[in-house]
């Protein structure tokens, strides 16, 4: 079944959002020159603290794989894999540990991802999983250190 790539970019968007203290989602790569205009866009207050945590999703590639023919002609049926790089922000704290933080919030959110029964409704044959890869980091976002998180999220669709 086709849902369309703005379809499973709102998915992805809406799983995220289910991830209780995720912070802010946003299904567009956020971008100003405007200083407090970028903190505010990803400042949200958990559990009474005011603090950076936020993230963004962006389609990377769209890659067509033919899975199989219709009758003798050129047509078939095609397999579009879509990979999206999902990246989140959390203000360094080593006060609060952060650190540990961001390792939950990057698991919860990726086997929410991973487990999700429309992400994962078109994996065929191939098993992949959903997320294929997690990477933490440290960067400077907004001239704030920050907790990185970057998953490479790759659902599938028969078009």
């Amino acid at each position: 079944m086709a849902y369309g790539e703005t379809t499973i970019r709102a998915r992805i968007k809406a799983v995220l959002e289910g991830v209780t203290n995720i912070g802010k989602v946003y299904d567009y790569e956020r971008w100003t020159d405007d200083w407090d205009s970028l903190i505010e866009t990803f400042k949200t207050t958990i559990n009474g603290r005011e603090q950076i945590r936020g993230w963004v999703i962006t389609l990377q590639r769209m890659t067509p794989e033919i899975i199989g023919f219709q009758g003798g002609g050129v047509s078939g049926t095609l397999l579009a894999t879509y990979t999206y790089l999902v990246r989140g922000f959390l203000g360094v704290d080593d006060a609060n540990e952060t650190e540990k933080t961001m390792t939950a919030l990057a698991l919860a959110a990726a086997w929410a991802l991973e487990n999700d029964a429309t992400l994962r409704s078109e994996v065929l044959e191939k098993e992949e999983p959903v997320v294929s890869e997690l990477l933490q980091d440290y960067r400077m976002f907004g001239g704030v250190l920050c907790h990185y998180v970057e998953m490479k999220v790759q659902p599938q669709e028969v078009v």
